[in-house]
């Protein structure tokens, strides 16, 4: 592209980068988890509920998709290092969390969640995607999207392809939660 790609941001612009996002998501989800097995080690509930797995289920889809995205399509695009975007913090939020996350939910979690709750998988890159897509809307010029405003080089100056990559990312998201839950539903290690 003949740029070099900057995905870096302070304070509350951080909040601009899905990894940011989905990191904060599953840590949420990490703290939450910790509680309801407290309260059923400490005999205060029976079981951890349906819901806390969901919810689980939804971050963890969101850090892997932050793999994902990283590891396939940011990385290779990085003009200078390809490594550069797993190095220091980003070693923890683009690989680590998400790949301990995986195996954690996928292999050690014994859940009850039907297949139907995959489709919340979605709604993190969803909600994102609205304000992504938004922020395109708004810095349009001359129908052209300002390189400035796309922060992952998704719309590539196009409005189009930026429509075409809004639907492709929610459904690599649903296969990606669809193939946790079902990794989840087949293997259990105790």
């Amino acid at each position: 592209m003949g740029e070099e790609l900057t995905l870096t941001a302070t304070k509350i612009e951080a909040f601009k980068f899905f990894t940011v996002d989905s990191n904060i998501l599953m840590g949420i989800s990490a703290l939450l988890f910790a509680i309801s097995e407290y309260k059923v080690i400490t005999k205060r509930e029976k079981n951890i509920s349906k819901k806390m797995y969901i919810f689980k289920l939804i971050a963890t889809t969101g850090v892997m998709l932050t793999f994902l995205v990283t590891a396939l399509y940011l990385a290779p695009i990085v003009v200078k290092d390809f490594w550069i975007l797993f190095k220091n913090s980003n070693l923890f939020y683009h690989l680590v969390i998400p790949i301990l996350s995986f195996i954690a939910f996928s292999f050690f979690e014994h859940t009850d969640i039907e297949r139907k709750y995959t489709l919340w998988g979605i709604i993190p890159i969803f909600i994102y995607a609205i304000f992504y897509v938004g922020n395109i809307l708004l810095h349009l010029e001359n129908g052209k999207v300002l390189p400035n405003y796309d922060w992952y080089f998704f719309a590539h100056g196009s409005l189009m392809t930026t429509i075409v990559v809004f639907i492709l990312v929610h459904i690599i998201t649903y296969v990606i939660c669809l193939i946790i839950w079902f990794i989840n539903k087949k293997v259990e290690f105790k």
